[in-house]
C-alpha cells in the first residue's frame, strides 16, 4: 500500500471513528439529563379526581399527559392515593398503616399532595356558613401541626424526592361572594400552609385558588364554570387549570436540579 494510500485510510477511519464518538456523546449527554418521573399523588378528593367529568383522574391523569410533553422528561409513572373525604389526620393514617403506599412513596422522586379542604369545609358545615374567621384559627394551628407531621413522615421514608402541597380555594365565589370572611379563611389558611411548607428542603407550595376562583361579576349566583355539578370539586377543565399549575412548579425544580434521578 502507498503512503499516499494508506494516509487516505487512516484518515477516513479517522473521520469515522469521530463521527461515530460524536452520536453516541451527544446520545449519553441526552440521556444522562433525561430524568424520568415516578410520581406519587396522595390526598383527599382533589387527588383522586371526583368531579372529573371525562373520568381521567384530576389533575394526576392530565399531569401524566403535561409532563411526557417536556423533553427531558423520557417516561411517567403516577400511583394516586387520594380518598375523597379524607382530612389530614386521616392521610397521616393511611401512610402509616398501608405498606404499598409506603413502598410506592419510597420510590417517588416527585409527590404531590392535596389536603386541608375538608378541614375546612367540617368546621364551615358546622356552622352553617355563619363564617367566623376566630372559629379557623385554633384548627389552621392544628391543622399545620399535622402537615409537619405528615411531611416527617414522608421524608422517613423518601429523603429526596421533590414535595408539591397544592393549596386550597374558595368553591363560593359566584353564589357567596358577599361572605368576605371565607376569603380570608382561605387566604389566611394557605399563607400558613406555604409558611409550613417553606421550612422544609425541597417542599413547594402550589397555589391554585387564582385559577380555579371565579370572581367575575357576570357569574353572580350562576355556576363556576370551571367546577362540577356538585359546585365544589373541580370539572376537567378546573383539573387542567390545577395540572398546569402543578406542571410550572415540577418543571422548574427540575430545571433547578432539585428533581433526583
Amino acid at each position: 500500500m502507498t503512503k499516499k494510500k494508506w494516509l487516505w485510510l487512516a484518515g477516513s477511519v479517522l473521520v469515522i471513528a469521530l463521527f461515530v464518538g460524536a452520536v453516541f456523546g451527544i446520545k449519553y449527554y441526552k440521556e444522562s439529563k433525561e430524568i424520568p418521573i415516578n410520581v406519587v399523588a396522595m390526598g383527599d378528593s382533589l387527588t383522586e379526581g371526583v368531579g372529573d367529568e371525562k373520568k381521567e383522574g384530576g389533575y394526576v391523569g392530565i399531569i401524566s399527559e403535561e409532563l411526557e410533553e417536556e423533553p427531558q422528561i423520557p417516561s411517567v409513572k403516577t400511583h394516586n392515593y387520594g380518598v375523597a373525604g379524607n382530612k389530614i389526620t386521616q392521610l397521616e393514617k393511611r401512610l402509616k398503616t398501608n405498606k404499598e403506599f409506603q413502598q410506592d412513596v419510597k420510590n417517588a422522586n416527585v409527590i404531590t399532595i392535596t389536603i386541608g379542604g375538608n378541614d375546612v369545609m367540617a368546621i364551615l358545615q358546622s356552622r352553617l356558613l355563619n363564617v367566623n374567621v376566630d372559629d379557623f384559627t385554633k384548627a389552621n394551628k392544628d391543622f399545620q401541626q399535622e402537615l409537619q407531621t405528615l411531611l416527617k413522615d414522608i421524608r422517613s421514608y423518601n429523603k429526596d424526592a421533590a414535595i408539591f402541597l397544592m393549596g386550597i380555594y374558595n368553591p363560593y365565589t359566584t353564589y357567596f361572594s358577599d361572605i368576605k370572611q371565607f376569603d380570608e379563611v382561605i387566604s389566611d389558611w394557605n399563607k400558613a400552609s406555604k409558611k409550613t411548607i417553606q421550612q422544609e428542603d425541597n417542599t413547594y407550595f402550589v397555589p391554585i385558588a387564582k385559577v380555579l376562583e371565579n370572581r367575575n361579576k357576570d357569574n353572580k349566583d350562576k355556576p363556576n364554570p370551571l367546577l362540577s355539578d356538585d359546585y365544589f370539586h373541580p370539572n376537567h377543565r378546573g383539573y387542567e387549570k390545577m395540572a398546569a399549575e402543578l406542571d410550572k412548579a415540577i418543571v422548574k425544580q427540575l430545571d433547578d436540579g432539585n428533581i433526583p434521578k
